[in-house]
């Protein structure tokens, strides 16, 4: 073991550069005798990410919120899928938007331990709404459907805010690879989806209006079958 650790000494002060902060580290832990290799900044940490004033916080926090959300949409899910409510078209549409987040979820955790950080789960943002702690299932079909819409321009601006810090032209907070990373993984398909919901709550609303809400149980009745064939 301490010959392979002499080798790879050996190798690194050959090839050492000032600006290779890893290389640094390799130096000192060789020159100091070191029996163990620290090397505290041999990771995948790079352009400020993970430092005080860069995106790190508000990925970690963008994680967080996907999988609160997920679970919210779950749980609508579920309240449309029992034998009293029984709307198989809202239960498909809640169950899809749960999937979505929660593997959305999945892919920032990812993308932040790619990036060299480690995930908190605890972590939250100044942003996050208090609203979520009054967070309730039981609505009707319209309420349900303006609730998702309002939850998805959440989600959406908050995709924008951390582009937003990600962009500026400041050497501790200007990201561009998290910028690439939110345009092609969330902002195009945010603004699919935000259309879709939109269009799903104007046209529930028409069919609601239509004969002044006489046969108010037939048109959510016909909106549900649509959903079912549509989403």
């Amino acid at each position: 073991m301490k010959l392979f650790i002499a080798v790879s000494c050996l190798l690194a002060l050959s090839t050492v550069n000032a600006a290779d902060t890893c290389y640094k580290d390799v130096n000192m832990d060789c020159s100091q005798a070191s029996s163990t290799l620290a090397l505290p900044r041999c990771n995948a940490l790079y352009g400020d990410y993970g430092r005080p004033g860069s995106v790190a916080g508000e990925m970690q926090a963008y994680a967080n919120l996907h999988l609160e959300r997920s679970y919210q949409y779950l749980l609508s899910a579920a309240y449309f899928n029992n034998y009293q409510t029984n709307r198989a078209g809202f239960y498909k549409l809640f169950k899809k938007l749960s999937d979505e987040a929660w593997e959305k979820s999945i892919d920032i955790i990812k993308h932040i331990t790619m990036r060299g950080d480690v995930m908190d789960f605890a972590r939250r943002s100044a942003h996050d709404s208090a609203a979520d702690r009054n967070f309730t299932v039981e609505l009707h079909e319209l309420e349900s459907l303006a609730k998702a819409l309002d939850t998805q321009k959440e989600m959406a601006e908050r995709a924008f805010h951390i582009h937003k810090e990600a962009t500026r032209n400041n050497e501790k907070l200007h990201d561009p690879e998290i910028t690439q990373y939110l345009e092609e993984e969330f902002i195009e398909n945010q603004a699919k989806t935000i259309r879709n919901l939109a269009g799903h709550t104007t046209d529930l609303k028409k069919f609601i209006t239509a004969n002044n809400g006489q046969d108010l149980s037939l048109a959510l009745y016909l909106f549900d079958e649509y959903l079912q064939k549509t989403v």
